[in-house]
């Protein structure tokens, strides 16, 4: 199966889990949504409002078969190494669930 046969729903079900896998990788300091503004960066920073309906995934599951997400790195961590892992491990978990993709890109947006 590729990602380009995965209805919306499954879509965000697959993100939200990929998220938790990132979230849990030494170094991974933040996830932020997809093209976010500066504006998004710095809300993100903040708590929550728990009145508000949850945002869409931080991980894009791509129509054209491309994931992408952007991070921050801990301060102690390489970020290279971190993207790396994050890499592998979002690799190993499509090819688990025998989704096939085009590309994932990791993106660094900050060191914490």
């Amino acid at each position: 199966m590729t990602s380009h046969n995965l209805d919306d729903t499954d879509r965000d079900a697959l993100a939200l889990e990929l998220e938790e896998l990132v979230d849990g990788i030494p170094g991974v300091a933040h996830i932020y949504q997809p093209r976010a503004t500066l504006p998004a960066l710095l809300a993100a920073r903040q708590t929550p409002d728990p009145s508000t309906p949850p945002p869409p995934p931080r991980i894009e599951i791509g129509d054209d078969g491309v994931v992408a997400l952007t991070i921050a790195t801990d301060a102690d961590s390489i970020s290279p190494d971190v993207a790396h892992r994050v890499h592998d491990a979002l690799l190993a978990r499509l090819n688990q669930a025998a989704i096939t993709v085009e590309r994932i890109d990791v993106r660094i947006a900050r060191v914490d």
